[in-house]
């Protein structure tokens, strides 16, 4: 397959991917505007912090197993083996998730005590740690139809899951009155519900087999990615964390908000990543994959920061439409956490050199000297500029982890290292473009829209190094063979 077919086939996958992460998440977005409105800013924040301590378990429990089973599903001989290695990876997700669920259940109220200061919130965390084995059983599933190349499959579960956590959630919140508890016993029961969907559409790979064999080999190649997860978690939910201990609830509610249009990005970045991991793990072996993988992460960071400066201009106007006036202060986190997302995608290609070399330790490093920087900077931010700081420190770990995963490659010699050229220009004008973006997003009028389009061209501007040609001497165009042509010049004249 050529690159330009390959470079087809991966966008066409996209947009399927795309489309249950549009039409499923939106659910989530058209939640905003009722939640805000009937919750309190102090409420819908506690709702957020224990969705995001539950997200950050979830990266942990994962146990790297779907980059395993992404990597080494199709090495597999035949189906039989195939479906040993799905069954076995499944019985190993549940028999995790059930333990660690029954175990934070029973430690909930220490735990409330030390995450969010009062074992008041013991009874919230309990429920997002009870939700546990349901969401992991639907992320099991969403990795295998991935890997068996079936997109369609994925836009129903992820639609039906987002549609039951919805409909399940309005119910008890508007009908019943339970507030907070009515939005965590609604992603229980809509996640368990599709958890039951999900496996129904993967019956035909999963079976009551299990191989001690080639689950530890899944193991040795992803507990190397635990240290990679909780770093990541703690990326997550430091922030949240901050702002509930260093400012107040009112602040994580704002944050809260501009934390959905840090979702808007990630939809694309998501249909980006789940279409990309199994396309790039396919063709490890082509022997135009680095030059591959190297134009798909130009193409990506072009076309993903063009998107996020268009969300980031338009927060306010969506803020107004979705929120109350007293979650304005949002737009301006959301700026941050759009670029955010994209740093985030970025990780994924960038650190497939490692990946695919089997030196997972590496992003360990990577990964956590980035949340070392997270925690340091929203320790910093946070009490100076509240939801921004805390935007601002995410932003800044993001992208810090692509670029460690994107220089590691080339530090270590490895085959794969797709990066962008490390020119001071374009990242240079990527950020003068946000502190514009920052001044004027409260103010945009079509008559500034030449000035949104030159900061849109300033994002799309990041030149691609191409991998080198091997060759005995100097390429064409070479800096070296230009001198040697000026030498030769200048000693004819002489």
């Amino acid at each position: 397959m050529s690159l330009r077919e390959s470079l087809r086939k991966l966008s066409g996958e996209s947009m399927v991917y795309g489309l249950g992460q549009v039409s499923g998440r939106a659910v989530n977005l058209l939640l905003v505007p009722i939640l805000t409105r009937v919750l309190l800013r102090q409420q819908f924040g506690v709702s957020e912090l224990v969705t995001g301590y539950t997200a950050s378990v979830l990266l942990v429990l994962v146990f790297g197993m779907d980059a395993a089973l992404a990597r080494f599903f199709y090495q597999q001989p035949d189906r039989a083996a195939r479906v040993r290695m799905t069954s076995s990876s499944f019985a190993f997700r549940l028999a995790t998730g059930v333990s660690v669920s029954l175990l934070l259940a029973l430690l909930a109220g220490p735990l409330a005590v030390a995450l969010t200061g009062s074992d008041a919130y013991g009874k919230y965390l309990r429920l997002g740690a009870l939700t546990l084995p349901f969401t992991l059983t639907v992320l099991w599933c969403n990795d295998l139809l991935r890997v068996t190349f079936q997109p369609w499959k994925f836009v129903v579960l992820n639609v039906t899951q987002t549609a039951l956590v919805g409909g399940v959630t309005l119910y008890l919140v508007l009908a019943r009155g339970l507030g907070v508890a009515g939005v965590l016993y609604g992603k229980l029961a809509g996640d368990a519900l599709a958890a039951l969907l999900g496996v129904v559409l993967c019956r035909h790979h999963v079976r009551p087999l299990f191989d001690r064999a080639i689950l530890a080999g899944m193991l040795r190649y992803g507990l190397p990615l635990v240290p990679v997860a909780f770093a990541y978690g703690t990326i997550g939910s430091v922030d949240r964390w901050s702002l509930q201990r260093f400012a107040s609830l009112d602040e994580v509610g704002i944050y809260a908000v501009a934390l959905k249009f840090f979702a808007v990005v990630t939809l694309g970045v998501s249909a980006f990543q789940l279409a990309f991991m199994p396309f790039a793990f396919a063709r490890a072996q082509d022997p135009d994959a680095p030059r591959l993988y190297a134009r798909v992460l130009g193409l990506y960071v072009a076309v993903a920061s063009a998107g996020a400066l268009l969300v980031g201009l338009a927060a306010p106007l969506g803020i107004r439409l979705l929120a109350t006036p007293e979650y304005a202060a949002s737009a301006r986190p959301a700026l941050w956490l759009g670029f955010a997302a994209v740093a985030q995608g970025a990780y994924y290609v960038a650190a497939l050199g490692i990946n695919l070399s089997l030196r997972n330790a590496l992003l360990g490093l990577s990964v956590g000297g980035a949340a070392v920087v997270a925690a340091a900077a929203n320790l910093w931010l946070v009490p100076r500029w509240g939801a921004e700081g805390a935007a601002m420190a995410t932003f800044m770990s993001e992208g810090l982890v692509a670029m460690q995963c994107s220089l590691v490659p080339r530090m270590a010699r490895l085959r794969f290292a797709p990066v962008i050229a490390a020119q001071p220009e374009p990242g240079s004008r990527l950020l003068h473009g946000i502190s514009v973006a920052r001044k004027y997003m409260q103010r945009v009028r079509w008559s500034r829209l030449p000035a949104v389009v030159a900061i849109l061209r300033s994002c799309a501007d990041a030149p691609l190094r191409r991998p080198a040609r091997a060759g005995p001497g100097p390429t064409r165009g070479c800096p070296s063979r230009c001198s040697a042509r000026a030498r030769g010049r200048r000693r004819g004249r002489r």
